[in-house]
């Protein structure tokens, strides 16, 4: 059997070339296999496939389970971010108990007599022992080495899943090193558009004057606090570059709605327009030359209250 060369799909629209359902269904009605699918279910149903990250599912679907005690099976050379996880996890009022694959530090001449080396090995005999009498409700498996990870999924007597797989070819994403797959960067790449999405200072004000509603587009500023504060467009949303990582979910919830960038030169926008188009964000534009340029094409009132300095559009653009 290949589904990969079926060019018909049938079962995706209930005519499958095969047809055992009688086999398993009677299965599926069964409660402790509907405990899993609908689980499953909650995360994915009503469009919400695709807009949890791989450890924002599991930590939703350990709530859904009620898991309190999490288990982290981890491998030594992942302990910074093991600590990272054990962090996030305390965060979501969960007990996590952290197992490293070195735990009891058994020697490899020990486990295996054939070898001289007389290193620390991996015992994931031993993080299965500790996570099965520790009282862990589910456990996640981190960069364990390919076999450990195998020998201690049969040992475990609880629910598990794979957080992380360890390949430190491609930085611990398994697929960069399938042959013919490309990565979004590189089609990011391959399919920019010749102004870059740049958005020239003209066609910004005439957006801004003809904007029927704050809700028209995000208008994001990506200078520092201080400087937004002083001449910042209002209704615009002010995040430094380097939170955005941290705060684009939160300040940018519609990735189908425009967004335009700014800076204080156009250089800083174009790194978020490349970081948030990479994030699935269809409709990124960067304001070309800047708030700079952009404030350089109006007659300004120059304001002196006191502390502070503010610019002042007649229109009422500034905040």
């Amino acid at each position: 059997m290949d589904c990969t060369k079926c060019t018909l799909k049938g079962c995706r629209k209930s005519n499958p070339c095969f047809n055992r359902s009688s086999e398993y269904l009677e299965n599926y009605s069964l409660q402790d296999i509907q405990i899993y699918t609908k689980t499953a279910s909650e995360l994915i149903d009503n469009g919400r496939a695709g807009t949890l990250t791989r450890l924002e599912e599991i930590i939703e679907y350990c709530k859904l389970r009620k898991y309190l005690k999490i288990g982290v099976a981890y491998c030594y050379s992942m302990e910074n971010e093991a600590v990272l996880l054990r962090k996030y996890l305390e965060q979501k009022n969960m007990k996590p108990t952290m197992v490293s694959c070195t735990v009891d530090g058994i020697l490899e001449s020990q486990i295996d007599p054939e070898k001289i080396n007389h290193t620390v090995s991996c015992n994931p005999l031993g993080q299965a022992t500790i996570l099965n009498t520790s009282g862990v409700q589910f456990t996640i498996l981190m960069g364990l080495c390919l076999g450990h990870d195998i020998l201690l999924q049969k040992n475990l007597n609880m629910d598990f899943t794979t957080f992380i797989v360890k390949d430190r070819v491609v930085h611990h994403n398994p697929l960069l090193g399938l042959p013919g797959f490309q990565p979004p960067e590189d089609t990011f790449i391959e399919n920019l558009p010749g102004n870059f999405n740049l958005l020239k200072v003209e066609e910004f004000k005439s957006k801004l004057q003809n904007q029927q509603s704050p809700e028209d587009f995000y208008l994001l500023d990506l200078r520092n606090s201080e400087a937004y504060k002083k001449d910042g467009i209002s209704g615009s949303i002010n995040c430094s570059l380097n939170d955005l990582p941290q705060q684009y979910k939160n300040i940018l919830p519609n990735k189908s709605k425009e967004i335009i960038i700014y800076c204080n030169g156009g250089i800083q926008s174009i790194y978020g327009l490349m970081f948030l188009s990479l994030k699935g964000y269809s409709k990124v534009r960067s304001l070309a030359g800047g708030f700079s340029k952009f404030l350089q094409s109006y007659d300004l009132f120059l304001i002196k209250p006191p502390q502070e300095m503010l610019y002042i559009f007649y229109d009422g653009l500034f905040a």
